[in-house]
């Protein structure tokens, strides 16, 4: 049976039985999607077996809310419950996940093959004969699922209806609009010497996985894991209502069936080794768990330490390639995009709209974070979605920040920043994502990323929460981020410590490029005569021949001992679609040293 299924968002369908497919309608509403669907197919949305006719109808919650509520180590503010996950995604997280889950130790094994291909040095093996020893066995701690129910106003889920006919009977059933999955685990080897801990959030969409997070670290004690537990993957879930959703009837779209072509890791008895999808074992020499500790104290020599610690920011343009946008154009851009980021070899690399896209990305896949991350072997790295596009009732359309780090993200989260959905220039849900990293001269640095609103009231007030959060944790951060806002903004100048923003002033952060530089002029009203160089420090717009204004910055809070060494723009020095992004980007580096350093004298 094909049958012709068509979606109704803010409307209702009616179908005609006969002929088969059907002839549907939809009224009062918006109608996005005709097509013939294979009663089978669950490509893009549930469908049930049987000789049922199949529809789907959104059903108006009303506009997205007004978002003010912060995310902080995973609890509510006082003023407003946090009732979603990021825009567009409600906070569902399925209460009593267990390790033993069907479904929880599928996505620990495809998490620890992930780990075996991208970091095989840093999984402890069984042995130290030739071919290194089999992959020991992780235990699963800490698994938690978070449901991807989609929300319109912020705080009820949309609904869709089945309308189908059955034994002659007419029936319709009301469902959650779910989608996909989203999984917070953690492997732990808690018998293997130097032992090391592994996250992974891993996000399940139309029978595939994918990775928005990979970090790793050593631990003495299970209060190292307690510690760096993620928030609203613990914490947080003691705080929202457990088993309000449970009785919601949802189809069978937690099953996972992962592609033929994917690897797999089969256990042996207390061993690992990988197994190709053409049935070959294939166990690498590749050192052992011993060498763990040597390695990742090697990662910057001696050397380097005058440089001490390097941080870059780039706005990557999400999937956007050649003027058209066609996927050719966006894969010859990642391709270009991930050599300049390998390029800069920077320590820590904060990215802004990133994205994860069910019909973008051509060879590349969906998943963006990894068409950048494959150019950085042996990085970590966290995805944190902002919001959740409307678009993605069809699919699933993803976008937000991340950060890639050369050393051990020991902790991360993030807030939700201010939203007014009455404005026209605040459509989008806007976070800012910090991430603890253990660095191997200074300890703890804290990294902030953000990519604020076009809306000037929304970036005020979010800078406010940014500034707030940021004082949370003491010692050396950097802020980086597209603010889209030029220096004489109140953001920036409240940033800068120039303004007062609900009589709040900043202390002791500061702007790093006028550190080193002056203001840029922007490119505006004849600022340049014909023949004139622009002042370094320009960031948008590449598409243009010439750069025009400052919008992405690096804010810097630094103890006496730590001093900016440097400061500079990313500019792979091409224009229009050739560029690597319509931004460029910067790049920060760090002195570690006692002494002061010379240029900042």
């Amino acid at each position: 049976l094909r049958l012709m299924s068509v979606i109704c968002i803010f409307g209702k369908i009616t179908c005609s039985r006969n002929p088969i497919p059907s002839c549907c309608r939809c009224h009062g509403g918006r109608r996005l999607f005709a097509g013939h669907v294979n009663s089978h197919s669950q490509e893009n949305f549930n469908v049930y077996d049987g000789n049922m006719l199949v529809l789907l109808v959104a059903t108006a919650l009303g506009p997205m809310a007004s978002v003010g509520a912060s995310k902080m180590d995973g609890k509510p503010t006082d003023d407003e419950a946090q009732v979603i996950a990021y825009g567009g995604i409600l906070n569902s997280f399925v209460p009593g996940v267990l390790p033993n889950d069907t479904d929880i130790q599928q996505v620990a094994q495809f998490a620890l093959q992930f780990a075996t291909e991208h970091a095989p040095d840093l999984v402890p093996r069984a042995g130290h004969d030739a071919d290194g020893g089999d992959f020991l066995k992780p235990e699963i701690l800490q698994p938690k699922k978070l449901k991807l129910h989609f929300t319109q106003n912020g705080h009820n889920p949309a609904m869709y209806e089945l309308v189908y006919e059955q034994n002659g009977d007419r029936l319709t059933e009301t469902h959650i609009i779910i989608l996909g999955i989203t999984y917070f685990i953690t492997l732990s080897w808690p018998s293997s010497t130097n032992s090391l801990v592994h996250r992974f959030v891993v996000t399940l969409f139309s029978g595939h996985l994918y990775v928005f997070e990979h970090t790793w670290f050593q631990i003495a004690s299970q209060k190292d894991i307690d510690r760096t537990m993620l928030p609203g993957t613990s914490k947080y879930t003691e705080d929202i209502q457990k088993g309000a959703m449970s009785s919601v009837k949802t189809q069978d779209i937690e099953s996972l069936t992962i592609g033929a072509n994917k690897h797999t890791v089969h256990y042996s008895p207390g061993q690992f080794c990988q197994r190709t999808s053409q049935g070959m074992k294939e166990c690498s020499s590749q050192e052992t768990i011993g060498s763990v500790t040597s390695k990742r104290s090697s990662v910057q020599t001696d050397s380097q330490a005058s440089v001490g610690l390097r941080v870059a920011s780039y706005n990557v343009w999400n999937f956007n390639g050649g003027p058209d946008g066609n996927v050719k154009a966006y894969v010859e851009r990642a391709q270009h995009l991930g050599q300049v980021l390998a390029d800069c070899a920077a320590d820590v690399i904060a990215l802004q709209e990133v994205r994860f896209a069910y019909n973008r990305g051509g060879p590349l896949g969906p998943n963006q974070i990894q068409h950048f991350t494959n150019y950085l072997p042996g990085y970590q790295y966290v995805f944190q979605p902002a919001m959740s596009y409307p678009e993605s009732i069809l699919g699933r359309v993803e976008e937000g920040v991340a950060i890639i780090s050369k050393f051990p993200i020991v902790s991360h989260d993030y807030i939700l920043l201010y939203r007014n959905a009455t404005d026209s220039e605040d459509f989008h849900q806007r976070i800012c994502l910090h991430a603890a990293i253990e660095t191997p001269y200074l300890g703890l640095v804290h990294v902030f990323v953000t990519h604020l609103s076009l809306s000037e009231p929304s970036r005020d007030r979010s800078v406010l929460q940014i500034w707030e959060f940021m004082q949370r944790f003491s010692g050396p951060a950097v802020l980086v981020g597209d603010m889209n806002a030029e220096p004489d903004s109140m953001a920036i100048r409240f940033l800068q410590g120039v303004e007062e923003i609900d009589r709040v002033k900043t202390d002791g952060l500061q702007d790093a490029w006028l550190i080193k530089h002056p203001e840029p002029r922007a490119d505006r009203d004849s600022t340049y005569w014909e023949s004139e160089t622009q002042d370094s420090g320009l960031t948008f717009n590449t598409l243009n021949s010439h750069l025009e204004k400052r919008i992405d910055y690096m804010f810097v809070r630094l103890p006496s001992d730590v001093h900016l060494h440097n400061i500079s723009v990313l500019d792979d020095g091409k224009r229009g679609y050739a560029a690597a992004s319509d931004h460029v980007g910067l790049m920060g580096t760090f002195n570690f040293s006692q002494e002061k350093d010379k240029d900042s004298e």
